[in-house]
């Protein structure tokens, strides 16, 4: 059986590290949420292993994948609270409103809003995965309004606010874009 990942693509390649060491996992039929699904086809793989997942891609540009697909901007699309177990987001929050890919939204909080909407999206004891650049000892920037990099204090208080860390996987990379941070998260509980 092929693995549920692309073996080629460096941003899927931290996806692989934390599917083979057993930290993602789907229940049985899980309704699962992919932000900016037509950059990296992520569904097709994933669903050779799950065919039972019930997936759904949200993305700004057409695309055509073996699930269900929204062509709309994630930060103005509306999903019924807890509707989804899983979301996955690889290399995506980090480009989020800075209106790199064309025509997507300029919002400065584009990564933040987007975060606190996957939160109201999760089902409770749901969880999701992402993975964006990391510069541990450098402050968050913006490089060519393409994507952000964040150090750990960006990381808190941008992407962060309500979540609990449960895996947390620092990629190193010789990709210029890297080194990169993956991160598996759960809601906090709220009171």
């Amino acid at each position: 059986m092929n693995p549920p990942y692309d073996t080629t693509d460096f941003c899927a390649g931290f996806w692989r590290d934390l599917w083979d060491a057993g930290f993602v996992h789907f229940p049985p039929h899980a309704r699962v949420l992919e932000i900016g699904c037509a950059e990296y086809d992520w569904q097709t793989p994933m669903l050779q292993v799950r065919p039972d997942l019930q997936i759904t891609g949200i993305d700004w540009r057409p695309v055509t994948r073996p699930g269900d697909t929204v062509v709309g901007d994630v930060l103005t699309h509306e999903f019924p609270e807890a509707s989804f177990d899983a979301i996955v987001a690889v290399s995506t929050v980090e480009h989020v409103g800075l209106g790199y890919y064309r025509q997507d939204p300029i919002d400065d909080d584009g990564d933040t809003n987007c975060m606190e909407r996957c939160r109201r999206w999760l089902k409770p004891g749901g969880w999701m995965y992402l993975d964006v650049p990391y510069r541990p000892s450098g402050p968050l920037f913006t490089v060519t309004a393409k994507y952000r990099a964040y150090n750990d204090a960006a990381l808190g208080e941008r992407l962060l606010q309500g979540w609990h860390v449960v895996v947390r996987y620092v990629c190193g990379t010789t990709e210029k874009d890297g080194p990169y941070i993956a991160l598996v998260l759960e809601q906090e509980h709220r009171s």
